[in-house]
């Protein structure tokens, strides 16, 4: 899992794997409610990118710290669904999405890069994957005992209890159409925007699409041709030419090597940070509803 998630030749194929933990619904309200993935989105991938990597690193105590300030966070995240039934972060079945979407994501993105896991790997990945799950304080229950019945539940939970709610659906279109916001070298700002239009964005609404579990997009008849087909394979063959180009140390994630090194990078948000962000989110709702009732 470590070596496939921190491989720069991956990248792009892993983005959609936040799509697929948002698209269940506790997460999706959740992400909406108190992320800043809209406001700052910038800010967000960099904390989620340094989360994910101590996370599975195994040297020192980087994953047990990390997995415990991640449940710490997340105690007190609860609330209302659309449908009225309640949620809460630490539901086993909620906060086991992250490893069971970093296990799906493994699998397809080796295969889709040429390079699919024997049964063997695949044994091997499951019993990591095991590893991650009980680090979280997910019960051993909760876990199902093979990777055969573990797809048994996965495909059931696409079928059956994911949406396509407004978080994925700013992921997967208005989230990748925006460049990065250059907040110390403003001057580099149209550069930035003009290469995003031309070498990222095409990249990313390829991949933001392609990269998502079949069913998932089958079930919700996400736009997908034949021609999207063949752009999606394209680049894989791409990504596949820059691994074969680029020994494997130079295409290591630069925070893996920071981490390996030693450094923690940033913290995850606080529970007082999440509060600011709620208050200014209602203070703009209120503002917004005395402007209407104004009209």
């Amino acid at each position: 899992m470590w070596d496939t998630l921190t491989d720069l030749a991956h990248f792009p194929l892993m983005l959609p794997i936040a799509t697929m933990q948002s698209a269940l619904p506790a997460v999706g309200t959740a992400v909406n409610r108190y992320g800043i993935y809209k406001s700052d989105p910038q800010a967000r991938g960099r904390r989620t990118n340094w989360s994910m990597i101590r996370f599975l690193y195994d040297g020192g105590d980087f994953a047990q710290r990390e997995a415990t300030d991640l449940r710490s966070l997340h105690a007190n995240i609860k609330g209302t669904l659309d449908d009225g039934s309640k949620y809460y972060a630490l539901d086993p079945k909620t906060f086991r999405i992250v490893p069971d979407t970093f296990l799906d994501g493994v699998i397809r993105i080796r295969e889709d890069m040429g390079k699919p896991l024997s049964t063997r790997e695949k044994a091997v990945l499951y019993e990591e994957y095991t590893q991650l799950c009980l680090l979280l304080g997910i019960p051993q229950r909760h876990i199902e005992p093979t990777l055969k019945d573990f797809y048994a539940y996965y495909e059931d939970l696409i079928l059956n209890t994911m949406t396509y709610n407004d978080t994925v659906k700013f992921l997967t279109s208005r989230g990748i159409e925006l460049p990065a916001r250059l907040k110390h070298v403003k001057s580099a700002q149209p550069l930035a925007d003009k290469l995003h239009r031309k070498l990222v964005y095409p990249t990313m609404r390829v991949a933001a699409i392609g990269a998502l579990h079949p069913l998932y997009r089958q079930r919700f008849d996400l736009p997908w041709s034949d021609r999207d087909q063949a752009a999606y394979e394209k680049l894989c063959k791409r990504l596949r030419g820059y691994a074969r180009a680029v020994p494997r140390v130079l295409r290591y994630n630069p925070v893996a090597l920071l981490v390996m090194s030693g450094v923690r990078g940033p913290g995850l948000v606080t529970l007082e940070e999440l509060g600011r962000i709620e208050e200014k989110k209602k203070q703009y709702e209120a503002r917004k509803e005395r402007l209407i009732s104004n009209q």
